[in-house]
């Protein structure tokens, strides 16, 4: 019973003890408690047990008995550290089993070779207990054989005999009631997938064998060693570090095994190492080292050293010793048959490299480059990191931009089996060296155009691949659910009270816990090439008006690869560094910015922008020529707010996260018949006038008791409107409540959120006032009467979009078609046909929906801007760094998450998001970007216009005032963005808040 009902069977055997049993008994009874507690709870106790039940087994005479029993206390003694003993007492008790008992025992050395990391000996021993097992129909015994034989497989790199043995286990597993084991089986298959390369699946495995031991109420310290390996391959090396600490710590407070100990200090150490943290790695690799040899555990001790001297040379250590100690682990792993043998040989040849000894280095590159032909795709990738290695060593530009394709290439197809965008983001990390190394070889032999081509090889590839839509998993959809409904009484009550609510905080973590892990589990398509990125191709789109300026990073300085005019030339600026300390600089004088009264600052953050302008552009500030202007920076530089720069303030500006997404952009059709989606979020300090006035602009009613300021029946903005919003930027108002067109804007409040760092405040509704009040909100209206409401739409066309009941099918397409095929003399800006711009966006009010008030809830709002031509969201928005899919636009019935954009069949066309921090993202793996317009480009979206600070709540309704008047006029959204910052007044408040907003991507 102890692994069917752990706790149950701890409870009987007490019992059992309470009775005064005959010592056979006792011995049965002290063997199950020394059990539970060798496994889940104190080793001290569990050996004090186990020598009581082999006394006891001596005394009723029993050599079968006492044989069983030294086999559990052989266990014991090895996990708590004292090897020597625990392997005598499997002598002894291999002497005195025989035949079904002897199997047994064997199994267990088995067991105890495999912890020990002596493979061949643990191989043999399980070799002789499976056909005794299986004679003696022992069917739980032999599961367990087999699992330990898959395992031992496992570890030698051997997956497909692995994989023959689990599915031989878990069909007798079938077969019993042992849950504890079968909960084992399932962790084991996880292992086997990650082995395999599957870390979506080994994932879902690893978290459902966690529901069955959370079931179950045991620990599980070898669950959490193994998923800290996976979460390290895939790019969650914080994560991991965090969770081996806590198991650790854990298992300390309870006086767990010593073995176990050693095995978390070392998974800490390497994912401190990939965390970037080498000192905290040096640290528990150290102490991992120490513990392993007291141990005799030389297997473990030796990858312990691995990764002691991977921290060393992080910090910069590298020395003769070091390349010794290195090629010396090497060979010991090599000889154990290890799969790190190749990383090690690796270590040593980078280190050589590093000081000049170019014979050894290519002697130890060469033995590691021999793992890129075969094995999992990272083993693969570092034989290929190796081969570009020994080329570079070469002087062969060649022959590392070779290496570093087929290295990459082997990530693109590791990446595509990954459905969760977080998951291909991160793994990107792995290719980071490749990706540096092509850059440096490019830039010193192949010119501008190699480079810019390197460059987008390995920036923003997330958005290269369609993304994987998450399942219809019920799971899911309620989690998320609950999870909004949570996210909002927590954020209700902070409101109310004024503190947070614990129970309620928790709650939301638990579910964002569940969310996350949940999406994790999604599996990616078949891998494919894609598109490669054609220098040509981008250069003919430009034209010879349009410039795009990709920044990339070599060795810590910007070089600015300016394309246009059918040429790409290249110019060094400054320091990465500095610029992102600017960058700070500038990011906090914008928000100081958002409050009226802070005039003083600026010239202070103008002359930021002057700096940042020169760090970021140098010399090719002066060739950028007089047409629109199309910024492609790297990763860390995405909260620069691209025009405050000087020669970009007054320019047509959009920002990419790569060229080939802006070709993306600029080749994505609209969708037809030129739906278009107002949303109005609640708490906001102007009420979301600009919604008001769109719908009026649009002729759309809104409003009601509690509804948006203006009087019932009226149109927003009409005259004698009660709280009129000026039709014009910088127009008089009229009314108590007015959105002020002029400079100093009392009272005004920033539009977000809190900015969240620590995933503990996420916005919710707005728990009082008249938002929470409002009635409906109204449709557009076309004619005398509302348009038909969500339950009335009809199928659109191929698609997805849905089509108002009466709408004579392909009519609005017709009509585009036509629009599009007229000639139109003016030039293409910003990747955008004027004539279709002006077709897809001509406002057709009866497609006009407005959302406010309580139909502002979340599942009507992603209902309606699916598949939507474009879309004006007014909202506090609430940047998560933690954890940055669950940024969020605050609706009526709380957070509207990045996640639910990834549900959406077609995001909108054109999306306008005037809301704090939406053009905020993580920066993770190579030179990826994760946030809210990230989420959107490659669900249908060509283009956003997006905030990256805080912003004045009231300064924000005439910029988006202005910037509909422009896409009314048939401009592009960088166009008609330049314009709207043109048109505010000229104060601080207004000039901070157009920097704060950009147009991204092409329409």
């Amino acid at each position: 019973m102890v692994f069917a009902a752990p706790n149950e069977a701890l409870t009987r055997a007490e019992g059992v003890l309470a009775a005064d049993p005959p010592p056979l008994h006792a011995s049965v009874a002290h063997q199950v408690i020394g059990i539970w507690q060798r496994d889940f709870g104190d080793t001290r106790l569990a050996l004090a047990h186990l020598r009581r039940a082999r006394d006891l087994a001596a005394r009723a005479d029993s050599p079968e008995r006492e044989a069983d029993v030294l086999a559990t206390l052989g266990v014991a003694l090895v996990h708590s550290g004292r090897t020597r003993e625990g392997l005598a007492a499997f002598e002894r008790g291999v002497a005195r089993g025989t035949g079904h008992t002897r199997a047994r025992v064997l199994f267990r050395r088995a067991y105890v070779w495999w912890v020990l990391g002596r493979h061949k000996e643990a191989l043999e021993d399980v070799r002789r207990a499976i056909p005794v097992l299986r004679q003696a129909d022992d069917v739980i015994w032999t599961a367990r054989a087999l699992t330990l034989r898959a395992t031992v497989h496992l570890a030698l790199g051997s997956v497909e005999r692995a994989d023959a043995d689990f599915t031989a286990a878990e069909r007798l597993w079938d077969t019993t009631g042992q849950e504890h084991d079968k909960a084992d089986a399932v962790e084991s298959r996880g292992l086997a997938a990650f082995r395999s390369g599957d870390v979506p699946a080994a994932l879902r495995l690893l978290d459902e064998a966690e529901e069955r031991y959370a079931k179950l109420g045991t620990p599980t310290f070898m669950l959490t060693i193994r998923r800290c390996e996976v979460l390290m391959a895939a790019g969650l090396a914080t994560e991991a570090l965090a969770e081996a600490d806590a198991a650790t710590a854990a298992l300390d407070g309870i006086g767990g095994q010593s073995t176990r100990r050693a095995e978390l200090l070392l998974v800490a150490a390497r994912a401190a190492r990939l965390a970037g943290e080498p000192r905290t790695s040096l640290a528990r690799a150290a102490l991992a080292v120490r513990l392993f040899a007291g141990q005799r555990r030389t297997w473990y001790e030796t990858h312990a050293r691995l990764v002691l001297i991977e921290a060393r040379a992080a910090t910069g250590r590298g020395s003769g010793r070091l390349v010794a100690d290195a090629a010396a682990v090497a060979e010991r792993l090599a000889a154990f048959g290890a799969p790190a043998a190749p990383e090690a040989s690796l270590l040593a040849g980078r280190i050589a490299l590093g000081l000049g000894w170019t014979a050894d280095a290519e002697r130890h590159l060469a033995v590691a480059a021999r793992s890129r032909h075969g094995g999992p795709p990272l083993a693969r990738m570092t034989g290929w990191a190796a081969q570009a290695l020994r080329a570079r060593a070469a002087g062969s530009a060649r022959g590392v931009l070779e290496a570093c394709r087929r290295g990459l290439d082997v990530l693109d197809d590791h990446r595509m089996t990954l459905g969760a965008s977080e998951l291909r983001a991160r793994a990107t990390a792995q290719g980071a060296e490749l990706a540096a190394l092509a850059q440096q070889a490019s830039l010193v032999s192949g010119g501008p155009r190699r480079l810019l081509v390197w460059s987008e090889r390995w920036r923003a590839t997330v958005l290269t691949a369609p993304p994987t839509r998450p399942p219809a998993d019920p799971a899911l959809l309620s989690g998320m659910t609950a999870f909004r409904e949570i996210a909002a009484r927590a954020e209700e009550a902070r409101t109310d009270g004024g503190r947070p609510v614990p129970a309620l905080e928790r709650e939301q973590r638990r579910l964002e816990r569940e969310i996350r892990s949940r999406t994790l589990h999604m599996r990616g398509g078949a891998p494919g090439d894609g598109d490669r990125f054609d220098v040509g191709r981008l250069l003919r789109r430009l034209g010879d008006g349009v410039r795009l300026v990709e920044l990339a990073v070599l060795d810590g300085r910007v070089h600015v690869l300016l394309c246009g005019q059918g040429r790409v030339r290249r110019f060094e600026a400054g320091l990465l560094a500095e610029a992102e300390r600017e960058a700070e600089h500038v990011q906090a004088g914008l928000r100081r910015l958002a409050h009226p009264g802070a005039e003083a600052r600026l010239p202070l953050v103008e002359a930021a922008g002057a700096r940042l302008q020169e760090l970021l552009l140098g010399p090719a500030a002066a060739h950028l020529g007089s047409g629109p202007v199309v910024v492609v920076p790297p990763g860390r530089l995405h909260r620069v707010p691209w025009a405050l720069l000087p020669t970009l303030r007054e320019r047509v500006l959009s920002v990419s996260p790569s060229a080939s997404s802006w070709l993306r952009a600029r080749d994505t059709a609209p969708p037809p018949g030129g739906r278009q989606v107002l949303v109005r979020g609640p708490g906001l300090a102007s009420g979301g006038a600009e919604v008001t006035e769109l719908a009026g602009r649009y002729g759309v009613r809104t409003g009601g008791a509690g509804g948006v300021p203006g009087a019932a029946g009226a149109a927003p903005g009409a005259p004698g409107a009660a709280g009129a919003v000026p039709g014009a930027p910088g127009g008089a108002s009229g009314g108590p409540g007015a959105v002020p067109g002029l400079p100093g804007l009392p009272g005004a409040g920033r539009r977000c959120g809190e900015s969240e760092t620590d995933g503990r405040a996420v916005a919710g509704p707005q728990p009082t006032g008249t938002d929470r009040e409002a009635g409906p909100a109204t449709r557009a209206v076309g004619g005398s009467g509302e348009a038909p409401g969500p339950s009335d739409a009809v199928p659109g066309g191929s698609d997805g979009t849905r089509r108002p009941a009466g709408e004579r099918p392909g009519a609005t397409a017709d009509a585009h078609r036509r629009v599009e095929a007229e000639p139109d003399p003016r030039p293409d800006v910003a990747g955008v046909h004027p004539a279709r711009a002006a077709a897809s966006f001509a406002r057709d009010v009866s497609r006009t929906t407005v959302l406010e008030g309580d139909a502002a809830r979340v599942p009507r709002v992603l209902r309606e801007l699916d598949g939507a031509a474009s879309a004006h969201i007014a909202a506090h928005g609430t940047f998560r760094a933690d954890s940055p899919l669950f940024s969020s636009l605050r609706m009526a019935d709380g957070p509207l998450i990045v996640h639910d954009f990834e549900r959406l069949d077609r995001s909108p066309y054109r999306i306008i998001l005037s809301c704090c921090d939406t053009a905020r993202f993580a920066s993770v793996g190579a030179d990826e970007l994760l946030g809210l317009v990230t989420a959107l480009l490659p669900l249908g979206t060509a283009g956003v216009v997006a905030c990256s600070a805080p912003v004045n709540d009231e300064a924000v309704v005439p910029l988006m005032l202005a910037l509909h008047k422009g896409l009314d006029a048939g401009l592009s959204l960088a166009e008609a963005l330049r314009d709207a910052r043109a048109a505010l007044p000229d104060d601080a408040v207004h000039r901070a808040t157009g920097w704060a907003f950009s147009a991204f991507g092409a329409a």
